[in-house]
């Protein structure tokens, strides 16, 4: 029996031990005990990792990689003393992972909206005292896997919801009447997020320039995001039997390359050491792809649905990146990346639905 690490855990480790490093040090650490002990940005940015989806299958859209990932992330958690109740949405993760269904895989992010509300719920107008993340959860996963089956009005489909609501409340205590305020507040954000005439619009922003040192930690956060572009379409073109694909994949892997070039000598120029490699979870992303592979699921469909969560993520990373006062030159390069990142998406995803619609 081998009792080492995979490198997909490895790398993950790896990726919280950064985070907790460079994040969530002594002085941050002291303001949110004082604050409460939660810090609703370190959430996001514990859910921007993925990581509250470790438990959750690959279908519902999360990691899917089990107990002993689970123990790597909260041994390096343990080891920065993060406040964060992270535990228990692993927990919930693992409960629920299989309750949104294909629907949600699409295009919401389960982890991310399951990882929001269990910090949120407590203070939204409908909460009622005393009651848990339990009774809430299964109306925030129908609010959202509705939006997600490509229904545009909350009051339109409201009637069918409240059919649903019997078969999937589950342990829930709450009747429709309760639930329904949940369920569209988790509809209305997963619109406002995931299909807003707006996302792929470049954010303006104001405000004083970043120092040097918060450049160097943009632009490397982008870099790791391009390398993960870079590598993840390499292996796509490895696994992919279709020509067509094989070339095409071939190609987005040597523009991601190209963008990396250029961030990194960004960060040189400000300073800095270039990032080296990607993320844990493009690393997870690629793992994905060669799974598919070797359990013979190398199908055209199979391998554009997985291309495509992964330029979710680079479209969010570069939406966020964009989100800071980056100086001019550096800004134009940026916003750039993030439109050929935008065009890599859609092409992605006209190819997937012209696949399935083949079907």
């Amino acid at each position: 029996m081998d009792f080492n690490f995979t490198d997909d855990q490895e790398q993950l480790r790896d990726a919280v031990r950064k985070w907790v490093d460079k994040g969530y040090d002594f002085e941050r650490r002291r303001g949110i005990e004082a604050k409460g002990g939660f810090s609703r940005e370190a959430w996001d940015e514990l859910a921007e990792l993925g990581l509250g989806g470790l438990y959750i299958s690959e279908d519902d859209g999360g990691l899917g990689m089990g107990p002993v990932a689970g123990m790597v992330v909260m041994e390096e958690l343990g080891r920065g003393i993060v406040l964060e109740p992270f535990a228990q949405t692993l927990i919930a993760g693992a409960v629920l992972g299989g309750m949104g269904g294909k629907a949600v895989a699409e295009r919401v992010n389960p982890s991310v909206e399951r990882a929001h509300w269990a910090s949120a719920y407590e203070r939204e107008p409908y909460y009622e005292a005393g009651r848990s993340y339990d009774d809430y959860a299964p109306a925030y996963e129908l609010g959202w896997s509705g939006r997600a089956a490509g229904h545009d009005e909350f009051a339109s489909v409201e009637p069918t919801l409240a059919r649903e609501w019997e078969a999937r409340r589950g342990a829930s205590t709450l009747d429709w009447t309760r639930a329904r305020p949940a369920s569209q507040a988790a509809w209305e954000r997963a619109d406002r997020l995931y299909y807003s005439d707006e996302d792929s619009a470049i954010p303006a922003v104001d405000g004083p320039p970043l120092a040097n040192d918060d450049v160097v930690d943009v632009i490397n956060d982008l870099l790791e995001t391009s390398r993960d572009g870079e590598y993840g379409f390499r292996v796509c073109a490895e696994e992919i039997e279709d020509a067509q694909l094989q070339r095409m994949f071939a190609a987005r892997s040597a523009e991601c390359a190209s963008a990396a070039a250029q961030l990194v000598r960004i960060v040189e120029s400000y300073g800095g050491q270039p990032a080296a490699g990607g993320t844990a979870s493009g690393a997870m992303h690629r793992g994905w792809v060669h799974v598919k592979g070797a359990v013979g699921a190398n199908s055209r469909l199979s391998i554009l649905e997985e291309s495509e969560r992964g330029e979710d993520t680079a479209v969010a990373r570069y939406r966020k990146a964009l989100k800071q006062m980056l100086p001019a030159g550096v800004r134009e390069i940026v916003e750039a990346q993030a439109r050929g990142a935008q065009r890599n998406h859609d092409q992605i995803r006209d190819l997937r639905n012209a696949e399935r619609a083949a079907r």
